[in-house]
């Protein structure tokens, strides 16, 4: 087992009860533990993932760590308090690295406590500032209200939904399905900052 300590090296920023940090090559069954559940990706367009899978998207996150210009931020989100690896949240970057598109999902175990929001405010500071970014987007299933919360308490406007849009897989089967966006803009954010 990594002790924290050694953890903390590959930590980006902190939150009150979260690390964000790289993924790496020990987290392979910690990602599985989500991306490998059923009802964990019941709105994602990939999932469940195969042991294999998992392994592949690690691979996928030590590559890009070492891209340039890189233009996915896809990080692990651990409690302070264990050191425990609950989720995912990223950061996918356009052509220009202008803007970005957030995206996240968490292990189910860990639903309902806020970590989601507490990330996703983390992720939007350092969108903003580090990487001086114009514009965050996001976007969920048109029946994934818990991931559209997420979205209104971190202060993100509705944009715009569709309807019957999207042909993906929902509940193990292919159909069209609603899509909600929502965005925020740098000067918004930063003129929420100074509100604040």
């Amino acid at each position: 087992m990594k002790t924290e300590e050694t953890l903390i090296d590959f930590v980006i920023f902190e939150t009150e009860r979260l690390f964000i940090r790289e993924f790496n090559i020990d987290d392979v069954d910690a990602v599985y533990a989500y991306a490998g559940n059923v009802e964990n990706t019941v709105f994602m367009d990939w999932g469940p993932d195969s042991f294999d899978d998992v392994r592949n998207f690690i691979d996928s996150r030590l590559r890009h760590q070492i891209s340039s210009p890189r233009t996915s931020y896809d990080f692990a989100i651990c409690l302070k308090a264990t050191g425990a690896l609950i989720g995912g949240m990223g950061l996918y970057l356009d052509e220009k690295r202008m803007q970005g598109e957030l995206g996240y999902t968490l292990h189910r175990d860990f639903w309902g406590k806020g970590y989601a929001t507490e990330a996703a405010l983390g992720f939007l500071k350092f969108g903003f500032m580090s990487l001086d970014l114009h514009r965050i987007h996001a976007k969920c299933d048109s029946e994934n209200l818990a991931s559209e919360g997420v979205m209104k308490r971190i202060g993100m406007r509705k944009e715009g939904e569709t309807k019957s849009s999207c042909y993906t897989r929902v509940h193990q089967r292919e159909q069209w399905r609603g899509v909600k966006y929502y965005a925020m803009l740098q000067k918004e954010y930063l003129n929420r900052l100074f509100d604040d």
